[in-house]
């Protein structure tokens, strides 16, 4: 029976939502229809260059000023009105979907973020049952131990460490889009962000190197992550902080100045009072 391959990463990681390819579609047209307008005055330097060619010859040739220069000069501001007209809408529509992006993004996140989670969970089983099969195979020395068809499980676990790499990577640039960095940053290397309740029960160090990114993802990494129970991928920024909030276990922040918990602060006790001495 033919392996099943993991599902590959998106192109973008947006590609699943309508609205934003849609958006990024009309974005980077538009941008191209701006950057190829070729340089042309405003309909006010268009006329004012008209009337200062006219000044100039009555001043350095004693031509008188033409009788008809109001409508040289109006002519030249209509001519450059439409070339102007047109770069203030393309700027002003490529301002417009710019500002819109960041709301669509974060309004379609979910289901990326879903899809993504239903892959990893796919690999996850998958290699449970490879583990079911070959046993754990840690490194080449177990495969070799557990002839061709451990050799082959192993390459692979192997694909299966690089699809992880992929889903983890295209998880993090949609929380980047939607979240707080400096929360964020806080969360991975913590490891909220990849396992459930990791203050409640510690990751392994080596686990922690890899999530700190002190050591690659590899197969004995992959390995834990389908045999704890624990792996995960939050399908909202608001599951993931509230994930790390519960392991926390401090509260709410009520003072609105961050989406993160708040940690307790042990504020000493002020002196006792002294006797005045006169």
């Amino acid at each position: 029976m033919p392996r099943r391959k993991a599902t590959p990463a998106p192109v973008s990681v947006w590609d699943a939502v309508p609205d934003v390819v849609q958006a990024e579609t009309l974005l980077k047209e538009t941008q191209e229809r701006l950057r190829a307008l070729p340089p042309s005055p405003s309909p006010e330097q268009a006329q004012q260059e008209v009337v200062d060619a006219a000044v100039t010859a009555m001043r350095t040739e004693g031509a008188p000023i033409p009788s008809d220069i109001g409508e040289r000069a109006a002519a030249a501001h209509v001519s450059a009105l439409a070339r102007y007209a047109e770069r203030i809408a393309l700027q002003t529509a490529v301002s417009s979907l710019q500002r819109r992006m960041p709301f669509l993004k974060s309004r379609g996140a979910k289901t990326v973020l879903t899809s993504l989670s239903a892959q990893l969970d796919e690999i996850l089983a998958e290699v449970r049952v490879i583990t079911g099969r070959s046993g754990r195979l840690v490194n080449g020395d177990a495969a070799l131990a557990a002839g061709d068809p451990g050799v082959a499980d192993y390459r692979r676990l192997g694909e299966l460490v690089g699809a992880v790499d992929e889903i983890r990577s295209a998880q993090r640039a949609v929380y980047s889009e939607t979240g707080d960095i400096g929360v964020l940053s806080t969360l991975y290397r913590e490891g909220h962000d990849q396992f459930r309740g990791v203050r409640s029960e510690p990751l392994p160090a080596d686990v922690l190197d890899v999530i700190r990114g002190q050591k690659p993802r590899g197969v004995p990494f992959l390995l834990f992550m389908a045999d704890s129970g624990r792996a995960w991928l939050p399908v909202d920024v608001e599951e993931l902080t509230e994930e790390a909030r519960d392991a926390e276990d401090a509260g709410v922040p009520d003072d609105g100045r961050s989406t993160y918990w708040q940690r307790a602060t042990t504020v000493a006790d002020p002196p006792a009072p002294r006797p005045d001495h006169f």
